[in-house]
């Protein structure tokens, strides 16, 4: 019988083997693989209840559409495999904030 922190285990290995496997493959992806993959794992990590990686997900996709440079889509998937760590549940305003001052933190801004 297997149990909730196995899945969460199975969950966050799966997320963060799509979030890795899109960053080693980021420079010689088109746009469209660019964006279908970040879609991926934010699907994912929405249908199993990593709040903060699909924010990030999230705002990535809008990054990405509004013409976003690959070192910020290395910066983001990079805290997104950070906050797959995150247990599942509700994401605050607080830690939703937090984790985008993460990324501004690390791009510089």
């Amino acid at each position: 019988m297997r149990v909730q922190g196995d899945y969460f285990q199975d969950m966050h290995d799966r997320i963060t083997g799509q979030i890795a496997a899109l960053a080693e493959a980021l420079p010689h992806c088109a746009l469209a693989q660019i964006v279908q993959g970040i879609d991926d794992i934010r699907c994912l990590a929405r249908d199993n209840g990593f709040a903060a990686v699909e924010a990030l997900a999230s705002r990535l996709e809008s990054t990405v559409a509004t013409g976003g440079q690959r070192a910020a889509i290395l910066t983001y998937l990079d805290a997104m495999s950070d906050a797959a760590n995150v247990p599942s549940g509700p994401l605050s305003a607080a830690m939703h904030e937090a984790w985008l001052a993460s990324v501004a933190n690390r791009l510089g801004d």
